[in-house]
């Protein structure tokens, strides 16, 4: 009888998890949308939940209040923000394409300029001649073959903007959702998994925690340093400010590197082209942003809620961006808060006992 019921349990388990393979596989279209209503609801659950417990409004006028304030804050400058960038970045290729015509090109590195003299100088120390012909030939067609990427890439942002306003709908759903029965799933996930309840909360919490880093903490620091450089850009006389300012907002989620990787190449540029005190200026004042924003701002505004190696994080963002792209900047951190704390939890409650025993 007790072998009967062994393998009516197994049996059972296996059917359960086909089933849930199943629905993962039918999920599959709508998983970004359904994780980032997870990480939007995880971080405005204390306002859901000062609006809830402290002004004891009933759950469903808590989450439909809490939800319109992700609509109006999060939800429609985002889309706003795409179809601004799509515009800039129409307006960029343009720019490029034209600044990289055969003429433009020969007289930027065989002209009277800065660059074209530094140019000359090395190529001529290295006894090696380059000619307008070859010019044309090897550089301008790579250039162009990369423009036209660029131009298939922003194409396919526009054309896959229903789709990206379905997405936003979809995550908007799923966030009231989270907050209107989001205390039953809760409960519904600790009954059926194997984990003590204490266990399963520490996970919880860590998971709400570095949603609140990712989101708020380095979005507000993103904020900052991406608006300082933006106005540093349109000082500076450069092209597509909105566009450079909402990737730098971006990039400045990513540790270490961050902002650098604009505004380092954009000091080049200006300093190549002439504008020496200008370049120095951007440079500056963008490296002095970011070291603010990282040495003082963040650890001030976030305090120790959550403890995780800067480097780790950036590795964890890097493969994060590979597999699922810019979802990524969010995604990696997340699994990286839940390695640690499972490899915590393992550390403090089970490798004891497995040491005891041995």
């Amino acid at each position: 009888m007790v072998k009967e019921n062994k393998f009516e349990t197994y049996y059972f388990l296996l059917i359960f998890l086909v089933i849930i393979g199943l629905n993962l596989f039918l999920m599959a279209p709508l998983f970004d949308a359904i994780i980032f209503a997870a990480i939007l609801a995880g971080t405005f659950y204390p306002l859901f939940n000062f609006l809830h417990v402290k002004k004891k409004l009933t759950r469903q006028m808590a989450s439909s209040i809490t939800t319109a304030v992700i609509i109006l804050f999060i939800v429609v400058p985002l889309i706003y923000l795409m179809i601004q960038i799509s515009k800039e970045a129409i307006s960029l290729y343009a720019i490029i394409k034209g600044a990289v015509s055969q003429n433009s090109v020969h007289d930027f590195i065989f002209g009277d300029g800065p660059f074209a003299i530094a140019t000359q100088k090395a190529l001529s120390s290295f006894d090696i001649e380059i000619t307008k012909e070859q010019l044309a030939t090897k550089f301008l067609n790579k250039v162009r073959n990369y423009s036209g990427v660029v131009l298939q890439t922003i194409n396919g942002m526009i054309g896959d903007t229903f789709s990206m306003i379905f997405q936003f709908f979809i995550m908007i759903i799923a966030t009231f959702g989270f907050f209107l029965k989001g205390e039953d799933l809760k409960k519904t996930f600790f009954k059926v998994s194997p984990l003590p309840t204490s266990e399963e909360q520490t996970i919880l919490d860590k998971f709400n925690h570095m949603n609140y880093v990712t989101m708020v903490g380095n979005g507000v620091g993103g904020l900052i340093q991406g608006s300082i450089a933006g106005l540093g850009f349109w000082m500076a006389g450069l092209s597509s400010v909105f566009l450079w300012t909402t990737v730098m907002i971006i990039l400045a989620f990513i540790p270490l590197v961050g902002i650098s990787i604009v505004t380092i190449p954009a000091s080049i540029y200006l300093f190549i082209i002439g504008k020496k005190v200008t370049a120095i200026a951007l440079f500056a004042v963008t490296t002095a942003a970011s070291l603010i924003v990282e040495n003082w701002f963040k650890p001030k505004f976030i305090g120790q809620k959550v403890e995780v190696d800067g480097t780790l994080v950036f590795i964890y963002i890097i493969a994060g961006m590979s597999i699922f792209g810019m979802a990524g900047i969010f995604y990696g951190p997340l699994m990286c808060i839940i390695l640690i704390t499972t490899i915590d939890i393992y550390k403090k409650n089970y490798l004891p006992r497995l040491q005891k025993n041995d």
